[in-house]
C-alpha cells in the first residue's frame, strides 16, 4: 500500500486524529486528505501524466499537502529547500524535472507554476489517479557541479515505512518531532512513516531546529515521543546532559560521524547510515556500550538491505578489513532521473551474485558479529599525514572527550607531503588548557602526526543547512579565509 494510500484509509478511518500540528495549529486527517485531494485535481490537469511536480514552499504543511497531491494525482514529487535562492532553483530544474512547479515565492513565474493558493481553491477530486512507480525525486551532489535528481519508487519507500513503524512501534499517538529541512532526505523519512502510521508530525520552529537546547525544550512542551536529528545536533544534545527532561522515548541520528563521550539513561540513541540512492536508511544501531574511541557501529541492514564489503578488485573483505560499501535491496532507488551514464556507473550489476547493488564510495568493517563501522569516504574522510592514516571522526572524538571541549572539527591544511599539517577548531569553555598542554594530553590516544597543529577557538562549527558539519567552512576558516558560507546560528 502507498503512503497516499496509507493516508486516504486514515482519513476515513480517523478523521479527527491530529495528522500535523505546528506553529499555525493542527491539521486532522481528514483536513490533510481534502487539501491533498485538491492538489490532485489541480495537477491531473496541470502539467504532463507522469512528470515530476517540484515542491517549493515555506510551510512544512504546505509541502506535505502538496507532496501528498501530487502521489495521488500518480506523479513524484521533488522536495526543494525554499531558501534556496531563486537562481540555484532554476539551475537545477533542467528539462527533465520541469513538470510541475508548485511554490509560494513571487520570484518564480513561468508556464510550469503552480501557487499555493491555487492548489487551495481546486475542487476534490472524488477518487485519486492510480499511483506510478516513483514515489519522490530527491536532489543529491553531482560529480560535476549540476545536481542530480535520485528516483525512489513506491516499493522502496513503502519497504522504508514498514520498517520504521515496526522497529520504533510508531502508532496513533505517536507525536514525531519534525525538523529536517524539505529538502534533505530525513525529511521522507520523518514524515511519511508517521503520518502512514496514523500518527501525528509534530513541525519544530524554524528557530530551534539547530539549536540542541531549544529541541530539548520544545520536545518536552510539546510531549514529543520519537525525533531525528542529525548527528552533529545529537551529539550536542546528548551532551547537555538533559535526561530527566527528555520526554521521548528514541532519538534517531544519522547523516554523519557520530562522536559520543557518554550514553543517556532512560531512552535509546540509534545510530544510522544510509544514502539517497537507498532510500535514506541503510543500516540501524541502538548504542548499549559506547566503544573506546566514541564512535559507534552504524549496525546491522535494515529490512529489505544487504550490505557487502568489497575490496578494490571486487572481492569482499574478511571481518575487521575496512572495504568499500554496496548495497542492494528492496531499498535501492530506481538511478538518476535522465542520466543513465551516472546511474550506470553506481548502479552496477554483478553476474555473480545476480543482483543489482549501489556502489556508496563509503568505507566500512565489519566485525566478528557482524556488526558495521563506518571509516568514512573513500576520497574525503580518511586522513593522511604524514603516512599515518585516520578517520577524521576519530580525531574528532579524541578532541571532543577532552574536558572543556564542546565540538571539534578537523582538517589537514598544507600542502601535501612532509608540510602538511592537521588543524582543529574547536568549540570549547575556560577549563580548556592552553594548546600546548592540549597536545600533551591527547599524546595519549592520538599518533603523534594527528595532533592538532593549530587550534583554533570558535563559537560554534560551520554547519550546513542540513545539520552536517560544513568542511569546507571548516577548511576555510583553518586557513584563514573568509568562508563563502558560514552559518550564524546557535548551537548552545
Amino acid at each position: 500500500m502507498t503512503v497516499a494510500q496509507n493516508v486516504l484509509n486514515r482519513a476515513a478511518t480517523q478523521p479527527n486524529c491530529l495528522a500535523i500540528e505546528d506553529e499555525d495549529g493542527a491539521l486532522t486527517y481528514g483536513e490533510l486528505a481534502r487539501a491533498a485531494l485538491r492538489g490532485a485535481t489541480l495537477l491531473t490537469r496541470h502539467g504532463p501524466p507522469g512528470s515530476p511536480v517540484t515542491v517549493r514552499v515555506n510551510r512544512m504543511r504546505d509541502h506535505i499537502v502538496a507532496a501528498l497531491g501530487a502521489m495521488l494525482a500518480g506523479r513524484p514529487y521533488v522536495p526543494l529547500d525554499p531558501l534556496d535562492p531563486a537562481r540555484r532553483v532554476h539551475r537545477f530544474l533542467y528539462p527533465p524535472l520541469i513538470g510541475t512547479v508548485i511554490t509560494d515565492d513571487p520570484e518564480l513565474s513561468g508556464e510550469h507554476i503552480v501557487g499555493m493558493d491555487d492548489l487551495r481553491a481546486s475542487e476534490p477530486a472524488p477518487r485519486p489517479s492510480p499511483p506510478i512507480a516513483q514515489a519522490f525525486v530527491i536532489r543529491t551532489s553531482g560529480s560535476t557541479g549540476v545536481p542530480k535528481g535520485v528516483v525512489v519508487g513506491h516499493a522502496s519507500l513503502t519497504n522504508l515505512i514498514d520498517w520504521h513503524n515496526r522497529t520504533y512501534r510508531v502508532a496513533t499517538g505517536t507525536r514525531q518531532l519534525q525538523t529536517a529541512n524539505p529538502g534533505f532526505d530525513a525529511a521522507v523519512w520523518e514524515i511519511w512513516p508517521c503520518l502512514s502510521a496514523g500518527a501525528t508530525v509534530v513541525v519544530a520552529p524554524a528557530e530551534i531546529r539547530l539549536s540542541p537546547g531549544g529541541i530539548i525544550d520544545f520536545g518536552r512542551e510539546h510531549r514529543i515521543d520519537l525525533l531525528f536529528s542529525p548527528s552533529p545536533i545529537a551529539e550536542l544534545i546528548v551532551d547537555l546532559d538533559a535526561d530527566d527532561a527528555i520526554t521521548w522515548h528514541t532519538l534517531l541520528t544519522g547523516g554523519d560521524v557520530l562522536r559520543l563521550n557518554r550514553i543517556p539513561s532512560g531512552w535509546s540513541v540509534v545510530n544510522h547510515y544510509g544514502t539517497a540512492e537507498a532510500t535514506v536508511i541503510t543500516t540501524a544501531h541502538t548504542i548499549d556500550a559506547l566503544p573506546d574511541n566514541g564512535l559507534p557501529a552504524i549496525g546491522h541492514p535494515i529490512d529489505g538491505a544487504f550490505v557487502r564489503l568489497l575490496d578494490e578488485a571486487g572481492r569482499e573483505v574478511p571481518p575487521g578489513t575496512i572495504g568499500e560499501l554496496y548495497v542492494g535491496g528492496r531499498v535501492l532507488a530506481e538511478g538518476y532521473l535522465a542520466q543513465p551514464e551516472e546511474t550506470a556507473q553506481v548502479f552496477v550489476h554483478e553476474p555473480e551474485h545476480g543482483s543489482r547493488w549501489y556502489r556508496t564510495g563509503d568505507l566500512a568493517a565489519r566485525d566478528a558479529d557482524g556488526l558495521l563501522y563506518f571509516h568514512g569516504r573513500r576520497s574525503v574522510e580518511q586522513l593522511n599525514i604524514r603516512g599515518v592514516r585516520m578517520e577524521v571522526g576519530e580525531v574528532e572524538a579524541a578532541l571532543i572527550r577532552h574536558p572543556g571541549i564542546h565540538d571539534a572539527a578537523v582538517a589537514p591544511i598544507g600542502p601535501p607531503g612532509a608540510d602538511r599539517i592537521l588543524a582543529a577548531l574547536i568549540v570549547a569553555d575556560d577549563t580548556v588548557p592552553a594548546p600546548g598542554r592540549l597536545r600533551r594530553d591527547l599524546a595519549g590516544e592520538l599518533p603523534t602526526a594527528l595532533i592538532p597543529t593549530r587550534l583554533v577557538r570558535v563559537p560554534a562549527i560551520p554547519l550546513t543547512p542540513n545539520g552536517k558539519i560544513d568542511r569546507r567552512a571548516v577548511l576555510e576558516v583553518l586557513e584563514g579565509e573568509q568562508p563563502h558560507h558560514r552559518p550564524d546560528r546557535s548551537i548552545a
